[in-house]
This record gives C-alpha cells, sequence and structure tokens, in this order.
C-alpha cells in the first residue's frame, strides 16, 4: 500500500470518473475492510465486490494486528501513480482502493463468472484422445496444456498487443525441441508489432507479417490441448490468445495437408493408411473437376471409345458447355456447404437434405447437368473434407477452380501446368525460415 498527497488523491479520483464517464458498469463505492473505509473503484462486470469484500475481512480477521496490507499488490514505488496504470488496472479486472487516510492500493479481486468450464470439442471430433477443449480464458487454455505435458522444457512467454484494446497472448514452446530461429523469429514480430490491434485471427497474421493473400494457411489451428502438447513436441510454437478457444501452431508445412497430429494414437500401418488416403484425397479434389472437363470437352480421344460414348451420353440433352455446368454445381455445393456450417445445429441436416438429395434428384432429371458430373462433383467434396484442418479443405476448394479454368482453356497440358504451378507455390512459401515443403520443422523426418 503507498501513500498519496490529499490533493493528489481527490485529482486521481475525479480524472478516473472523467476517463469512465460513458463506461455504465464502471462503479465506486464506500466499502469497510478491517474497520477501515475505503472507496473502490472497479468495473462491476469484472469484479464481485461483495464476495470480495467478504474474502478479505475474513482474511483481515485471521492475519496478525489486522495486518491486512500484505494481501493487497501496491502500486509501483514512486512519487505520483501514473493515471494510464490506474486505468490498466481497472480494465484487466482489478480492484482500486483509496482510504480516507490517503492511501492506496490495487488488489486481485474474486472476479464474476463470465467464462465457460472445459467442455467436449464442437467442432472436432478426436478419436482416441482426450474430450476437452480450449475455453475463452487464457489461464485454463496454459493449464491445460501444462496438465498434459509435465516438463521444465514447456516455455510460456506472456505478453501484451494493442493501444485502445490490450490483448493478451501466450507464446508456448518446447525448449530444445523448437528451433531458435523460428522462436526469436515469432518473438520479434510480436516485439515490433506489439502496438498494433488484436481481435481476429487476421491481425494476428498481420502481425506476424504472414503474406495477405495465399491460398494455403500457414498455420495450424485446434481447439483440441492434445494436438497442440503433439505440435509443441513435433518443433512448432504455439500461441494462445485470451478470449479465443482455438490455439495456433507455427509454422505449418506440407505434410499438414493430409496428418494429424492425433494419428500417434493409431497403430503405426494404421497411420500410414489413413494418411496416404488423405493425401489421395487432395490429389482428386483438385484434379477431378478439370479432369472431367478435359475429358469431356477438350481432349476426349484420351478416353476409349466406349468409355468416351458413354460419357457423350451422359451429357445428352444437357444445353450448357461443361464449364458452364461445373460451375453451377460447384457453386450450388459451395452455398449448400456454406449454408450447413452457419445454420442452427437443429435444421443444418434439413438444409443437406433438401440440397443434397432433392435439389441434386431434380436438376439432374431437369437436363440442366449430366449424372457423370453429379458423380465427379461428389466424388470431389467427400474427398476435399478427407483433408486434416478446415483451413487446408478450404484452401483446396479456392485452387480447384484455378485448376478447372486453365484445364477448360489448355486441356490436359493446362492441368499439367496447374499441378506444377501449386508445386512451384508450395516450394516458394518459406515461414519463419521453415521451407513450407519440409516433412518436419525439427528438421529430420520424424513421426509427425
Amino acid at each position: 500500500m503507498q501513500r498519496i498527497h490529499e490533493q493528489d488523491l481527490h485529482d486521481i479520483e475525479k480524472q478516473l470518473h472523467d476517463h469512465f464517464k460513458k463506461s455504465s458498469d464502471f462503479l465506486s463505492k464506500n466499502v469497510v475492510i478491517a474497520d477501515q473505509e475505503f472507496r473502490a473503484y472497479y468495473m462491476e462486470t469484472l469484479v464481485d465486490l461483495p464476495s470480495t469484500l467478504s474474502t478479505l475481512n475474513q482474511a483481515a480477521s485471521g492475519s496478525e494486528n489486522g495486518s491486512f496490507q500484505n494481501m493487497f499488490r501496491p502500486f509501483e514505488e514512486e512519487a505520483s501513480m501514473s493515471m494510464d496504470e490506474i486505468c490498466g488496472h481497472l480494465l484487466h479486472g482489478k480492484l482500486v482502493l483509496f482510504s480516507t487516510e490517503g492511501m492506496a492500493a490495487v488488489m486481485e479481486p474474486e472476479h464474476t463468472d463470465i467464462s465457460r468450464s472445459v467442455s467436449a470439442p464442437e467442432s472436432e471430433n478426436p478419436l482416441q484422445s482426450a474430450y476437452d477443449a480450449f475455453t475463452e480464458d487464457i489461464n485454463k487454455n496454459i493449464g491445460l496444456l501444462r496438465k498434459k505435458m509435465i516438463s521444465e522444457d514447456l516455455i510460456i512467454e506472456r505478453r501484451e498487443t494493442g493501444t485502445r484494446s490490450t490483448k493478451k497472448i501466450a507464446m508456448v514452446y518446447l525448449e530444445g525441441v523448437a528451433q531458435a530461429k523460428v522462436i526469436a523469429s515469432i518473438r520479434d514480430k510480436l516485439e515490433q508489432n506489439k502496438d498494433k490491434e488484436l481481435t481476429t485471427v487476421r491481425d494476428l497474421m498481420r502481425i506476424l507479417g504472414h503474406p495477405k493473400f495465399t491460398i494455403t494457411p500457414t498455420y495450424i489451428s485446434s481447439e483440441l490441448p492434445g494436438e497442440m502438447v503433439q505440435n509443441l513436441m513435433n518443433g512448432k510454437v504455439v500461441i494462445l490468445i485470451d478470449q479465443f478457444s482455438f490455439a495456433f501452431a507455427f509454422p505449418a508445412i506440407i505434410t499438414d495437408l493430409w496428418s494429424t497430429t492425433l494419428d500417434v494414437n493409431y497403430p503405426y500401418l494404421f497411420q500410414v493408411f489413413l494418411r496416404t488416403v488423405r493425401a489421395i484425397g487432395a490429389l482428386l479434389a483438385v484434379t477431378l473437376p478439370g479432369l472431367y472437363i478435359v475429358l469431356n470437352s477438350v481432349n476426349p480421344e484420351l478416353l476409349r471409345i466406349q468409355l468416351a460414348i458413354t460419357v457423350a451420353k451422359s451429357r445428352e440433352g444437357v444445353p450448357y458447355p461443361s464449364l458452364i455446368e461445373m460451375l453451377l454445381v460447384m457453386l450450388l455445393l459451395e452455398m449448400i456447404i456454406e449454408a450447413t456450417i452457419r445454420l442452427p445445429k437443429n435444421i443444418g441436416p434439413t438444409i443437406t437434405m433438401i440440397g443434397g438429395i432433392l435439389l441434386g434428384q431434380a436438376i439432374v432429371q431437369a437436363k440442366l447437368v449430366s449424372n457423370l458430373l453429379i458423380i465427379i462433383l461428389v466424388a470431389s467434396a467427400i474427398a476435399n473434407f478427407v483433408l486434416a484442418g478446415y483451413m487446408n479443405t478450404t484452401g483446396i476448394r479456392m485452387y480447384k477452380y484455378v485448376v478447372m479454368l486453365i484445364s477448360s482453356f489448355f486441356g490436359i497440358w493446362g492441368l499439367e501446368a496447374a499441378m506444377i504451378w501449386i508445386i512451384l507455390y508450395f516450394a516458394s512459401l518459406n515461414t519463419f525460415s521453415v521451407p513450407y515443403l519440409s516433412l518436419s520443422v525439427k528438421g529430420k523426418a520424424s513421426d509427425e
């Protein structure tokens, strides 16, 4: 506790009222703690004042000589207290006390219960793994990682970013496993851009200097603590954001397209089989729409005559070229997927049934598209969602339009050129000095 002059105390109280006059949840009350009167300043939405006073009085009554001042966190030992510091304490949920004797203190109070407890994951379905998920509270998220990885090498660096809206973040890595250049690069970026606002994932990418336009995510996001623990053991750096129920692992590499860290829970042959299926799914998701156009309209001579006749008959009566036909149905499928994701869960399956069964059957019977196109489209969609991570599936969904358009103009050579281009694009990506085509962040092949 720190003593300040009475005039300075009045000035500080007046400045506080002026600073938070537009905030209806900012309150000031006269309270009594251990028979001493204080003026308490706090945010009603963040501080549970009755519980705090009860706890303080119980602790003060049991302390020797009533020296409850030792329970408080004092201000910095300066002649004058910074108003920005006091406001920062209030915005972070602290309780500021001023006594009639010119004493001032800031303390950690009992907080209102505004954070949900640890629950089962909502957007991911772990198999043979713990069914707990990150919450919005950064301390709980760090605790989940600590509980699953009991190690002295687990390093957690806390910091804050933003000026108008301060956001807490934590950089977590495993010392001796994560590359020093990756750690230093992320730390430098966070320090250099600590004044930038952080409210969305895109803000985090901008702070870390990632490219604005990219079809491949440069990070891995997950709500599963178990997956992030495996990412830490694989040499990645994990970033946690306060009030965000997902964690982000850096950097992403090519194997993250078809492998998840939870694959290590399966026998080795099962793991290889599943990752092979996902890799084939990535290839089919990109090439099937373009291959349909190539073999149907541009280079039908590549097919055997019997198969070519069957393909031609499937399009009998369809009034549109293959490209328009494909674009029409693919855009319709994209809208169904987005509607299923955004709509409430109680009506999402209904929309899927209407779009997938009734609309699909009706559009074929109306001779607007061919039966073969529906088969190709469904196969491509299923192959797309076999990939690991929603962000990866979104990137593939975007790139298959590029492959399809190039294939419609240049045929099989355009399809090959598009595949070569994406390989060259992957080769050009470099995140925190780690090439995207690396098989391991640790610099050697491992069971990642």
